[in-house]
Formats: structure tokens, C-alpha cells, sequence
């Protein structure tokens, strides 16, 4: 039986830790009292949350208490945490906004068993995206397989799981490259992240070096997004539906041929479906690749004045499979840039509808309108309250 340990990356934010504690509570542990919680505690100078994991009492085995003497921030505290794994054979880590399902346990010790000596896996996620991270509008839909996971070249931070080895790749490539340059080989997105993020390193650890986190397909934790060091107010964009009562999971082997997703959440092995080599094709279903990073036959919804040679129906889902199944239409281009054309048109609007699954404009207009309103009013008001300051 490998040790485990959870980590609550813990700051000032008493009502998101006893919110967290709550799932925690409620989840299976398969009747062991051998699980050691970790509150590590950064220094904000308020004391509630010192005083209340000191007095908590967990019932699943050892309780331990780090605290700092002086604030950290959340990159250096986070990094700092990976330290456990030194300590412990699986380290699951949860930041104070989020909530766990009561079958996390099965599929983490599961998850990390399976995947320890496989290289290529960076990590284990038991957060399932549902939006686009590139562009948090657009709706995210990985291949369903008879598996219970997919392989995804991003890292996540809510709520994840990692392993000594893993780990020590990842901090021996961060001793390396701790000073986070502009590159253009990475999400121009991912180059915008303030320097108190430690995801951003983790992310392009794996896009440098070419290895994957492990997603399931439904979540096993979910995100509340607090108002905290990233966030100004509180929202719901995050919120996914948990797998509950789920004991048994079925993961697939790492390979070229398994479900696997880039850095733009694009899938990758399109190109044998259109006769062309890896080497020759761009996809970029979701526009957000740079456009001086194309090869010559570029697979995306973006309008382009380039030939169009092959164009595929936006309608099945996820959006590839109508590629896959050769599913003839408009929505989805195949150009050849070497040679000029006439691009579609209303190109952005359909990938819109396609991800808000509606065209009813009587659903729409109202909602949008609504939504204008209220943002609008919550902007001029954050305003008001800074001048007052």
C-alpha cells in the first residue's frame, strides 16, 4: 500500500478550507486510517486559520500543521509543497476553493499507481476542463473512449496529483528556466500570467518537454473560484459536474494512437484522417495558434485567404469527430497556403452557437442583454469603490 497525503494549500480563507474539509469528509478512503492531511499555511497575519487547523480533527489518519513566518505567495508556497513527495509515495494537492467528490481517493491512488513509471505523464488532474482554457467562451469536449481518462499537454492546479519522480523532473527543468521568458512556442496567453503563478511553469514544463497531464473525462474535484489573489469577485465559470460513487476506473496506456490533446486543446493524429503527414498540417480549431506557426494545410474555423481544399460540418461533437467521420459541410476548412482564396464567412459567430448550443435568438437576446447590463453595473461599481479608496 503506497503512502498518501493531501495537501491544503491554506492562506486566509477560513469558509473555502471548511468547505473543502466538508468533501473531504465525505470521501471513500477505502477503510483506511492511514491518510496523513497537511494544512500548509501561508502567513497573512490573521490567525483563523492557524487556530482552526490546529483544533480540527481528522479521522483518517495523522495531521499536520505547517505554517511560515513570513508570506510566501503562492508560487514559492505552492512549489514548496511538492517537497512532500519526498515524504510520501502520492501527494494530492487542493487549494482552499476547491471541492472534492467523495470517489477522488479511488481514482488518484488508482491514477498514480497506473501511471508511475510512465514517463511521458507530467502529472494526474482531477479537474475535467469543460471550457476552452485558451478561450473561456468557447465549450471543451474531449473524445469519449471506453477509458475513464485522456492525455492533455496542460497542467492544472485544481486539484491535482503528484508523484517523487515526476516531481523531481519537473523541479530539476524549473532549477533551469525559474526565470519565465516571452516565447513565442508557447500560448501567447500563458505569456501573460502574472509572476505569482506556478501553474505557468508547469504547463510549459510540459509543452518544453513534451509530456501530458492525465484528465478524467468527468471531474473529480471542482473549482469555486473565490475572490483571492487571481480573482476580483467570486463566479460560477468554473463549476463542473463530480463523479460520485465510483470505486473501479479504467486507464489507457500511453501512445501515439490514444486520445491526446495539445497545449490549444486541439487533438492530436488529424492528420491521417486527410492523407497528409504530421508534418505538413496545422490544426487550430479554436484560432488561438499564431498564425506564423502554420505549416502548409492549416485544419480550423478561422476565416483565411487561403484555397479551401476540404471543408467539414461544425457539428458533430467534439468538434473532430466530424473530421474523423468525414462528415462533409461548412463550419471547419482545410486550406492549402500555398495557394490564395476566398475565406467563409461568420466564421467566429458559428463556433459561438456551436458551443452555446442554441441558435433561438428569443433565448439569446434577452440573456445577453441581461448579462451586458449586470456586468456593466458590477464594473462601474469596483470602479466607484477604488476611487473612494
Amino acid at each position: 500500500m503506497k503512502s498518501f497525503a493531501i495537501v491544503l494549500v491554506c492562506y486566509k480563507r477560513l469558509s473555502g478550507i471548511q468547505r473543502l474539509l466538508k468533501s473531504l469528509n465525505r470521501v471513500d478512503y477505502s477503510g483506511r486510517k492511514d491518510i496523513t492531511l497537511i494544512f500548509s499555511i501561508d502567513h497573512s497575519g490573521d490567525t483563523s486559520v492557524v487556530d482552526y487547523a490546529n483544533s480540527y480533527e481528522w479521522p483518517y489518519g495523522s495531521k499536520i500543521v505547517r505554517t511560515f513566518p513570513e508570506r510566501q505567495g503562492l508560487k514559492k508556497h505552492i512549489l514548496q509543497c511538492g517537497d512532500y513527495t519526498r515524504q510520501y509515495d502520492i501527494v494530492t494537492i487542493l487549494e482552499d476553493d476547491v471541492f472534492v467528490s467523495d470517489s477522488f481517493y479511488h481514482y488518484a491512488y488508482h491514477a498514480a499507481e497506473f501511471y508511475e513509471y510512465e514517463d511521458r505523464v507530467a502529472g494526474i488532474s482531477l479537474y475535467s476542463f469543460q471550457k476552452n482554457w485558451l478561450d473561456w467562451i468557447i465549450r471543451f469536449e474531449p473524445q469519449k473512449t471506453g477509458y475513464d481518462t485522456y492525455f492533455m499537454k496542460i497542467a492544472q492546479s485544481w486539484g491535482q496529483v503528484w508523484m517523487r519522480d515526476k516531481w523531481d523532473k519537473f523541479m530539476a527543468w524549473y532549477e533551469k528556466n525559474s526565470e519565465f521568458t516571452y516565447s513565442e512556442e508557447i500560448p501567447e496567453y500563458l505569456n501573460t500570467w502574472p509572476e505569482s503563478s506556478w501553474l505557468k511553469y508547469h504547463t510549459r514544463y510540459c509543452i518544453e518537454t513534451n509530456r501530458f497531464f492525465v484528465y478524467p473525462y468527468v471531474s473529480l474535484s471542482t473549482n469555486f473560484s473565490d475572490a483571492g489573489e487571481h480573482a476580483d469577485v467570486t463566479v460560477n465559470d468554473h463549476q463542473v459536474e463530480l463523479i460520485t460513487e465510483k470505486k473501479e476506473y479504467s486507464f489507457p496506456v500511453y501512445h501515439e494512437d490514444a486520445i491526446r490533446y495539445d497545449e490549444y486543446c486541439n487533438r492530436y493524429g488529424l492528420h491521417t484522417y486527410l492523407n497528409l503527414s504530421e508534418d505538413e498540417l496545422t490544426i487550430d480549431f479554436w484560432g488561438t495558434k499564431r498564425k506564423s506557426s502554420y505549416k502548409r494545410y492549416v485544419l480550423t474555423t478561422l476565416p483565411l485567404h487561403y484555397k479551401t481544399v476540404a471543408s467539414f460540418a461544425l457539428s458533430l461533437r467534439p468538434i473532430e469527430m466530424s473530421v474523423i467521420y468525414g462528415l462533409e459541410g461548412k463550419g471547419i476548412q482545410l486550406y492549402d497556403t500555398e495557394e490564395a482564396g476566398i475565406p467563409e464567412k461568420q466564421c467566429r459567430q458559428n463556433l459561438l452557437l456551436y458551443s452555446f448550443r442554441t441558435h433561438d435568438i428569443r433565448t439569446l437576446l434577452p440573456f445577453c442583454l441581461k448579462l451586458f447590463f449586470s456586468e456593466a453595473t458590477r464594473f462601474f461599481k469596483r470602479q466607484i469603490r477604488k476611487i473612494k479608496r
